[in-house]
């Protein structure tokens, strides 16, 4: 009775590692949101930006739904998402060729439908930009999201 009880207690444990071990490649593909506010932290003024991120190589990622909302209570100030990729030098560059103003106060905001990003830099991870307007000057407050690991690259050097 207890040799049975021991054998089920093991196999159980095997089984929950082994979906723990694969869990980290399954992890990589997914949704990614940040959101900025403004003039204060705690404030409800705002964005947000959302997208499920799709890696399909080493230098291409795809978002997927890349959706942005202005947040406000008719405050005219426009919102600026961006995608943004850090490459295996470590350095994260945010792409102003996806970017997207809208200045509107819906619940659900812009959807943008799907961005490919293809880069000749090797991406180790990607991920959201959202700023706001401060000032009619352009001046801007971003935010950018923790993003989503490459998993096609083995990125030593990243900080991931």
């Amino acid at each position: 009775m207890k040799a049975s009880i021991l054998r089920a207690a093991v196999g159980v444990v095997a089984v929950l590692g082994g979906l723990l071990i694969a869990s980290p490649a399954q992890a990589a593909d997914g949704p990614d949101s940040v959101r900025v506010r403004y003039p204060s932290w705690t404030s409800i003024s705002g964005g947000l930006a959302t997208a499920n991120l799709d890696f399909v190589g080493q230098k291409t990622v795809i978002f997927r739904n890349f959706t942005v909302r202005d947040i406000c209570p008719s405050d005219g100030r426009p919102v600026r998402a961006y995608v943004t990729t850090w490459g295996t030098d470590g350095v994260r560059r945010t792409w102003a060729a996806a970017k997207a103003d809208t200045n509107g106060c819906g619940p659900d905001g812009t959807n943008f439908g799907t961005v490919t990003h293809k880069t000749s830099l090797t991406v180790a991870r990607a991920g959201l930009t959202v700023c706001v307007y401060t000032n009619s000057a352009g001046n801007l407050r971003c935010v950018h999201s923790g993003g989503r690991d490459n998993p096609y690259v083995s990125a030593p050097g990243t900080g991931r």
